[in-house]
């Protein structure tokens, strides 16, 4: 059975899926997504990840494994998801061009 995690910011009710919980043990390595590249290898979740760290910057976001999530928390619409509330990574990347900030 896999365990998956994200990334929630809970004042605009958005989360970041982080992928599968590798633990080591009893202890969480990391987030991985996928067959191939580790998560930072990924350009642009990388980029995703970042922004939405810096956009966030003031609200209350935290990392949850999904059995730790309300039904409401499974609700926030999500970054790179397929539903309709969703945003995906090239919209969000989009919504603010930072590309030629310093």
């Amino acid at each position: 059975m896999s365990i998956y995690g994200y990334l929630c910011c809970h004042d605009c009710r958005q989360k970041l899926w982080l992928g599968k919980a590798i633990f080591l043990g009893n202890s969480l390595s990391r987030f991985h997504i996928g067959n191939g590249a580790q998560n930072w290898q990924q350009e642009k979740l990388n980029q995703v990840l970042w922004k939405f760290i810096s956009a966030h910057t003031s609200h209350c976001i935290d990392a949850r494994l999904e059995h730790d999530m309300t039904e409401d928390m499974l609700e926030y619409s999500s970054l790179g998801g397929e539903a309709d509330n969703d945003i995906s990574f090239d919209e969000f990347l989009a919504k603010h061009d930072w590309s030629s900030d310093p």
